[in-house]
């Protein structure tokens, strides 16, 4: 590990919408060593320059802008935004409340710095990244570092994914070699993302159809599963290569869109035998999914065994 190698060849952005700051930081990170600084002055000139290039190291500052910056970290994330998902990410923040720091790190952030920083403690933090990344965790909604404690059950391992930087300080690696290098990680790393995110996906559409089975089609809580199966649906055929599993997320998202007319129509009076010809497909076609992308997930006792978590997860507070 040579992290000379790093500083001179690796490209770091920096956004923060405050200018002396921003200037700042770009002054610790040449101190502690690194040549090729970039800086964003505002959030669309953030995403416009990830748009155009991935750096291998992004500092965000989140100061005014929690919600916008933790978006568009969980975007870099899902591939949504730019050609890397795997940009080593520093997040900073002047805030000390807890609020802000479950935010920043459940938005897929590798760390959170809290400011003011010294160039030396900034250093060290990304010493640290380059030589000890955490594995990423794929679910329905996030894409990034696993920071759970509990043990994790099935279905929810943990992924390696490329370090840019880490690659920047390999030895004996030119500039050439290693962007070439750094390419072809990102796109195996970018395959198996995808593959567990289909896998993902289709075990969810499963549990939100059985949760929908559950409801009364006049419900509200029926009327509100609808539109994240369609999510799933859609976010699902955009990753898929199969011709066949493009058609059953096609046939998900009619069945939804019929259901909504329905309840949309019917209101409080609408019947369950109304629903029930596209309740048929849309279940047909999630079992298919499921099948074809997480058998082992949706046999019939894996199934029961995942409606009993979501109904603990769901069933209202114990009365006092």
């Amino acid at each position: 590990m040579q992290m000379n190698r790093l500083h001179d060849t690796a490209t770091t952005l920096v956004y923060d919408p405050v200018g002396p700051n921003r200037i700042a930081t770009r002054a610790s990170l040449h101190s502690v060593g690194f040549r090729r600084v970039d800086l964003a002055s505002s959030l669309e000139v953030l995403r416009e320059r990830l748009r155009l290039r991935s750096p291998d190291l992004l500092l965000v500052e989140v100061a005014g802008s929690e919600n916008e910056v933790c978006e568009l970290v969980q975007a870099v994330r899902q591939g949504s935004l730019g050609d890397n998902p795997f940009i080593v990410i520093i997040v900073t923040t002047w805030r000390r409340d807890g609020t802000i720091v479950g935010q920043v790190l459940n938005s897929g952030a590798d760390d959170l710095i809290a400011r003011p920083v010294s160039a030396h403690m900034l250093g060290e933090r990304i010493k640290a990244l380059t030589e000890r990344r955490k594995r990423f965790v794929v679910t329905m909604d996030y894409i990034g570092q696993d920071r759970r404690r509990e043990p994790r059950g099935q279905g929810a391992e943990c992924v390696e994914v490329p370090n840019p930087l880490n690659v920047r300080a390999m030895q004996n690696l030119g500039e050439d070699e290693a962007e070439r290098h750094i390419a072809v990680a990102i796109k195996r790393g970018k395959e198996t993302l995808t593959s567990q995110k289909i896998r993902r996906d289709s075990v969810q559409l499963c549990l939100q159809w059985r949760m929908l089975e559950q409801r009364v089609p006049g419900a509200r809580d029926f009327r509100e599963i609808l539109p994240r199966i369609h999510r799933l649906a859609a976010g699902m055929k955009q990753r898929l290569g199969d011709a066949q599993a493009r058609e059953y997320c096609t046939a998900i998202a009619q069945a939804v869109d019929s259901l909504i007319a329905l309840v949309d129509g019917a209101g409080k009076d609408c019947s369950s035998n109304d629903c029930r010809p596209p309740m048929h497909v849309l279940g047909q076609s999630a079992l298919a999914l499921g099948r074809m992308f997480a058998p082992e997930e949706v046999e019939p006792g894996r199934l029961v065994e995942l409606d009993m978590i979501m109904a603990s997860r769901h069933a209202p507070p114990a009365a006092a």
